[in-house]
């Protein structure tokens, strides 16, 4: 069955606020405008991403979740077998883009909103999905149906329906991969909802801050009187004729018994560093980053160190995200098949070392040659495996000298 067939394309629609009997028209699906399709120019994630930390944070753990591998196993005779060519769902869910824009942008999403969705619009022969349309968490409605409900009278009580593209939508026909959530709840928790008001309201105020005070605050001056006369309402006077002159940018003109000081400009002061590292700690946390992803101070690092923040990024960091996508996505797979991502290539040592370590899996016999070469994405060579396999058991068991014999090279 094709797109035009499942996804009947509602311009607009109409809602009306029961409180104030208001009502206003949305529009939710376009051919390529503002609508299914995340619309950048209306601040879709609150004004976040021109947070600089917060961007690069997003950024990067985004970019991760997209450019890694996906593949699809199912159980053949109790071994996990790779499924090839690999369903549409994890190798292309969305054409014409690519893998990584789509999974970058529900990471997005999922970060920012707390839930990432699509809605299926195609599937194959065994009914697993083929393309899906990413939707925008901003733009989808969910509920459960209860015992009263007229609104969406075609499901049964107690589903969890979504509100995309003017009707309501079965679970079965939408993915949803939720986020941090209280037990039960329909929706996930994002960044925005719990620290908009808080940490990335404070770190985008601060900027403010420091634009400001850089560009349009006065500068500190100490003015100097030597008039014995001189009146406290004489003295505001000539502060506030000072003020308006350097807000302004016009020269002041003082008479030969005043004098002004200028008290020089402190830059940390003036950028409001200190307050801004402590907002940059913040947005690491929020993210769940070492600071260190996000440019901030740190003591000397090493190779070493460099190479186990990597391997802490994917574990610690990244590891829940990853799980949320491959168990929702399983669950929109024929029964017996499952989604893992292939994170060998993000959590492998050097050059050095993985070279050690396939050499230990050949010769202790749980990896063979082939499987190595997989591993450094180079290609098989024909017969390999078995060269090996011929030469392991037909090779001659080491063993200690017979008793009296004599090593050698030894006398």
């Amino acid at each position: 069955m094709g797109l035009g067939a499942l996804f009947h394309r509602n311009l607009v629609y109409e809602a009306t606020d029961t409180k104030t009997g208001q009502t206003a028209t949305y529009t939710v699906v376009t051919d390529g405008g503002p609508g299914m399709y995340a619309d950048w120019a209306q601040d879709s994630y609150r004004g976040g991403m021109s947070i600089p930390g917060a961007w690069r944070a997003a950024r990067l753990q985004a970019g991760i979740l997209g450019g890694v591998p996906w593949h699809a196993y199912q159980d053949r005779g109790g071994r996990a077998q790779r499924v090839r060519p690999s369903p549409a769902l994890v190798e292309q869910p969305a054409p014409p883009d690519v893998r990584v824009t789509t999974f970058s942008s529900w990471h997005l999403d999922l970060l920012w909103h707390g839930n990432a969705l699509g809605l299926i619009v195609d599937r194959g022969r065994d009914r697993a999905p083929t393309a899906v349309v990413p939707v925008p968490a901003r733009s989808v409605f969910v509920r459960r149906i209860g015992q009263s409900d007229n609104q969406a009278a075609d499901f049964p009580v107690g589903e969890i329906v979504y509100w995309i593209g003017g009707r309501w939508r079965s679970t079965r026909d939408v993915i949803h991969v939720k986020g941090l959530c209280e037990p039960g709840a329909l929706r996930g928790m994002g960044i925005l909802e719990a620290h908009l008001a808080g940490a990335l309201g404070l770190s985008v105020e601060l900027d403010k801050q420091a634009r400001g005070v850089s560009e349009h605050a006065v500068p500190s001056v100490k003015i100097k009187s030597e008039n014995p006369d001189l009146t406290q309402v004489e003295a505001d006077e000539l502060k506030a004729k000072w003020m308006a002159s350097v807000r302004t940018r016009v020269p002041v003109v003082l008479n030969p018994s005043t004098d002004v000081e200028p008290i020089a400009w402190n830059p940390t002061e003036t950028q409001l560093l200190e307050a801004r590292k402590f907002s940059l700690h913040e947005i690491a946390l929020i993210f769940g980053l070492d600071p260190s992803w996000l440019g901030a101070a740190q003591a000397s690092r090493v190779y070493a160190n460099i190479e186990q923040e990597g391997i802490n990024l994917v574990r610690f960091s990244l590891q829940e995200h990853f799980e949320r996508f491959e168990q929702t996505l399983s669950a929109h797979l024929p029964a017996g098949m499952w989604v893992k991502a292939a994170l060998d290539g993000l959590l492998r040592a050097d050059t050095l070392g993985r070279y050690k370590a396939h050499a230990i899996g050949i010769r202790e016999g749980f990896l063979q040659p082939n499987e190595a070469r997989a591993l450094e994405d180079w290609a098989p060579i024909p017969g390999l495996d078995e060269q090996w396999a011929e030469h392991v058991f037909r090779a001659p068991t080491a063993g200690p000298p017979p008793a009296g014999s004599v090593e050698e090279g030894q006398p």
